[in-house]
């Protein structure tokens, strides 16, 4: 299937697009095609789109529970989506983290449930995300026991937004049959794995307004 909405290449962006794929690549390791669909077409929302998936997902940028936590629900929740592009991603992002193939392998059914390779703190968060994504979290009273019982409640919430994050992105990759950039190019996630900071994206998100002032006065 083809892509059913274009995006722009990095050569042709200008202004806040421009932007935006340099806060991609510098704080989510590359610019995939699903921010170029966003900036391409609505810039103003994909530049806050992209601090976003940043503060939620990466490690340092945001959220303070253990990036592995959400990782795994982020690769769950896209699992459960059969959103290939987004398991793709994640679990791409995930290895960067040091998640495992065979840890990968054994989230892509129940088989996590019983596997030694997680803990119970990986089970509650994984079975949370999943939980979640198929709208059955607000009865499932095992499963936000196990949560309560393993994480504080920062912690829920900052994993809780990493499976509601990829159910919104999911969806919007399934509908718009975004295509899927090489394994290559997006291990470049991994670039994006450890040594950033929020005063760093904070300083980079202060660009935007400058630039956006601009635009609207043109």
């Amino acid at each position: 299937m083809s892509q059913r909405l274009s995006g722009l290449s990095h050569e042709d962006a200008t202004g806040t697009a421009k932007l935006i794929f340099e806060g991609s690549d510098r704080f989510l390791g590359r610019t995939a095609n699903l921010q170029r669909i966003l900036a391409t077409h609505s810039p103003y929302l994909a530049r806050w789109f992209g601090g976003l998936v940043a503060a939620v997902r990466q490690p340092g940028l945001g959220a303070s529970s253990d990036a592995r936590y959400r990782g795994l629900a982020c690769i769950k929740t896209s699992m459960t989506n059969a959103c290939a592009y987004c398991t793709a991603h994640t679990s791409t992002f995930g290895q960067g983290l040091g998640i495992s193939d065979a840890e990968l392998e054994a989230m892509m059914d129940d088989s996590y449930k019983t596997s030694d390779l997680f803990d119970a703190r990986d089970r509650a968060a994984i079975a949370w995300a999943e939980a979640m994504t198929n709208n059955t979290a607000q009865r499932d009273k095992a499963t936000w026991e196990a949560m309560k019982a393993n994480f504080d409640d920062t912690e829920i919430v900052e994993i809780s937004m990493a499976s509601a994050l990829f159910n919104m992105i999911n969806r919007l990759n399934d509908s718009f049959w975004t295509q899927l950039e090489s394994e290559e190019y997006n291990q470049k996630q991994w670039n994006a794995v450890e040594g950033l900071t929020v005063d760093e994206i904070e300083a980079f998100a202060s660009k935007f307004a400058e630039i956006g002032a601009a635009e609207r006065s043109a």
